[in-house]
């Protein structure tokens, strides 16, 4: 797994360039023998374009899949533009206000998309922020967590969360959500909580402003990986909590902070025996 978000942004610039520039060429040259090695070298662009753009979606970056609209769009806007064809300049314009359009539906009204794909990641390059990690019983959650946790219930008609909870796990932040502006591509998690029962995982997000974010997931459908630690998270870790959330068409991960303390380590010991033992039943 892409262990820091520079490595993402990066791939996914690549991956929407080579598709804007072979699908400009491909619309722009005339076939003939000639053309051959050309349209080979082409091809293979924009094959490991999509390619990339692909296994970005499919970790869960799956905005990539309107950004390719978009990208493929100006490659045609441009050709028709360049050569005078209308077509290909209406289909261009077309395919660029739908991706475009698209994506923002995707970061304004999916939480999957805002929050999932870019893991609630600083976009300004500010340092990690101070986070402590507790065991806890679901009763003793953050009141800000319980409103958000009640509504998750009902919702999804989970009954008796008291009696089923086997772990639960509460990381805030220290700074609140105080953040400066623009650190933070959406609204800062102030604090997060994960419930595991024998069936399911709960992540739980409370937010700045009042707002918050519920995943629900099967464990039997869930994995948990962990990323190298990078040089400037002392004290601070983050796994990666992928699964098929209901309420969505496709698998995806989130990551989960924790600190660098006993209850953080005892947390993932303790996630991981029990997706072994659902797995083994």
């Amino acid at each position: 797994m892409l262990n820091s978000k520079s490595s993402v942004a990066a791939l996914a610039a690549a991956a929407l360039l080579g598709e804007t520039f072979s699908v400009y060429s491909i619309a722009s040259v005339s076939y003939s023998p000639d053309m051959a090695w050309s349209m080979g070298w082409i091809a293979t662009v924009f094959t490991l374009s999509i390619t990339i753009s692909v296994m970005l979606a499919i970790r869960g970056t799956t905005v990539m899949g309107t950004a390719s609209v978009a990208a493929a769009g100006l490659g045609l806007l441009a050709s028709g533009i360049e050569r005078g064809e209308t077509v290909f300049s209406t289909t261009g314009a077309v395919c660029i206000i739908a991706g475009l359009a698209f994506m923002f539906l995707q970061a304004r009204f999916s939480p999957f998309s805002l929050y999932a794909q870019w893991g609630l990641g600083a976009v300004a390059g500010e340092g990690p922020r101070e986070r402590h990690t507790r065991l806890c019983r679901i009763t003793e959650l953050d009141e800000r967590l319980l409103p958000l946790l009640e509504d998750t219930v009902h919702r999804y008609s989970l009954g008796d969360l008291r009696a089923a909870t086997r772990l639960c796990c509460e990381t805030r932040y220290s700074d609140n959500g105080v953040l400066p502006r623009g650190a933070y591509a959406g609204p800062a998690p102030v604090i997060e909580a994960c419930v595991l029962t024998e069936n399911l995982v709960i992540i739980l997000i409370a937010h700045t402003e009042g707002r918050g974010v519920a995943f629900v997931g099967r464990l039997q459908q869930t994995m948990v990986s962990e990323t190298p630690r990078r040089e400037d998270s002392e004290g601070e870790r983050e796994i990666y909590v992928r699964s098929a959330w209901l309420d969505s068409s496709e698998s995806s991960s989130y990551p989960f902070p924790l600190d660098d303390g006993a209850a953080g380590r005892e947390f993932v010991e303790g996630f991981r025996e029990m997706l072994t033992a659902t797995r083994q039943t």
